[in-house]
């Protein structure tokens, strides 16, 4: 791997590690939001479902580009660091999908 491309990724990385507890918190409403709506039997609105997919789609973009990454000739520390997020990007995804289920239709 260059340099030029080491310090991009770190650049994004660091971008990743400040969103990742945002995220956290934004999937955690979630989560509760879909089980309080399935307890009650309520409709979610249309606002909450595009809360959702956006999530969805901002993490799973994140876990191609760490992927990607990922297999790319990358030093040892910096592979490992990838695979820790993207471990944690894989869960909150896992998460927020089960979620979606959850919404009544």
């Amino acid at each position: 791997m260059e340099k030029s491309q080491i310090d991009d990724i770190d650049a994004q990385i660091l971008k990743l590690r400040t969103a990742l507890p945002i995220w956290g918190v934004e999937a955690n409403d979630l989560v509760e939001l879909a089980r309080n709506a399935e307890r009650a039997a309520i409709q979610v609105d249309e606002r909450t479902m595009q809360r959702v997919r956006g999530l969805i789609e901002t993490t799973t973009g994140w876990h191609n580009t760490l992927l990607y990454w990922e297999q790319q000739d990358a030093a040892p520390a910096l592979s490992a660091e990838i695979r820790v997020l993207r471990g944690s990007l894989d869960a909150m995804r896992k998460e927020v999908s089960a979620s979606a289920r959850m919404f009544p239709s």
